[in-house]
């Protein structure tokens, strides 16, 4: 087993089966990070045991356990920033508890993609549906003139060769991503103006790229993604409420940049497409193979 220079970064409110999915696979997996950090934003099913239950099994692994639970729901960018702030490694991993590690040797993937490319800032893994075949839910994202946002590749074939390819984008979702630890001190932190979630990683990215880094996705590390159970932990009309706010702050934060984007979309890739039919039972397996 091998422990790579990362911190990863995790909050959990519910969802208590999905985030001991998160857990176990990180522990099956080949590469190991350095620390962890659980928060608990609050939960009100049995998450505060669960955790209590994995830190003697992530601290026999080798891993630094950090853990603690607010005495309420702070949101995405609050709660994940109070831990990113504590990060020690080299690069800080965001992975939501609804996501599960997918390509054995992950890390170390991710890592050497770093390595090769001194400039880049954040990083994407291909994210795909738990349930067979596994289409593609997110491969990078695309922003159109008018600061609409799609999820390249949702609902195709998992190994479509359109989506085969490293490609620099302006942002990512942050279900899964790696990224430079050191960002905070250059970019900034998650901005809480995009309370209690949506958007905030999508900005994040641009300010990123407006600050001279790369962003980019890549199809090398696959990560499961369960969709929407982290964010719609607030309740399903908060989370339409949400994503309502958020974007037309977010358009208006950047319309001017907007302005200048080139990449166009079908127009029918910028409505949110529903979740393909899958199936209802989800197959977590992992793989080295990609």
């Amino acid at each position: 087993m091998s422990f790579c220079d990362v911190s990863i970064v995790m909050l959990a409110h519910n969802g208590v089966d999905f985030t001991r999915h998160a857990l176990t696979s990180i522990l099956q997996a080949k590469t190991l990070p350095w620390e962890i950090f659980l928060v608990d934003n609050a939960s009100e099913d049995d998450t505060p045991n669960l955790i209590r239950d994995f830190t003697p099994r992530l601290e026999k692994a080798g891993i630094r356990v950090h853990t603690w639970r607010n005495a309420e729901n702070l949101g995405c960018s609050l709660a994940r920033n109070q831990a990113w702030e504590k990060a020690t490694s080299k690069y800080t991993v965001f992975m939501d508890n609804d996501a599960v590690v997918c390509t054995s040797d992950w890390l170390v993937r991710l890592i050497t993609i770093f390595d090769q490319r001194p400039n880049l800032g954040i990083l994407g893994p291909k994210i795909i549906y738990p349930y067979r075949p596994h289409p593609i839910q997110c491969a990078g994202v695309s922003i159109n003139r008018m600061g609409r946002v799609a999820f390249r590749g949702r609902g195709a074939e998992r190994h479509d060769p359109r989506y085969q390819q490293f490609w620099l984008t302006w942002s990512l979702i942050s279900a899964t991503w790696l990224m430079k630890t050191d960002l905070r001190d250059s970019v900034g932190m998650l901005d809480e103006l995009f309370h209690p979630v949506q958007y905030e990683d999508l900005d994040l990215c641009i300010r990123a790229r407006l600050a001279g880094f790369e962003v980019a996705y890549t199809p090398e590390v696959e990560m499961y993604h369960f969709e929407g159970i982290t964010t719609a932990s607030f309740g399903q009309d908060e989370y339409k409420v949400n994503i309502a706010r958020n974007s037309l702050k977010f358009r208006e934060r950047y319309h001017q940049l907007f302005k200048t984007f080139t990449e166009e979309l079908p127009a029918e890739e910028y409505r949110w497409l529903k979740r393909p039919e899958l199936g209802l039972r989800p197959e977590l397996d992992l793989t080295q193979t990609v």
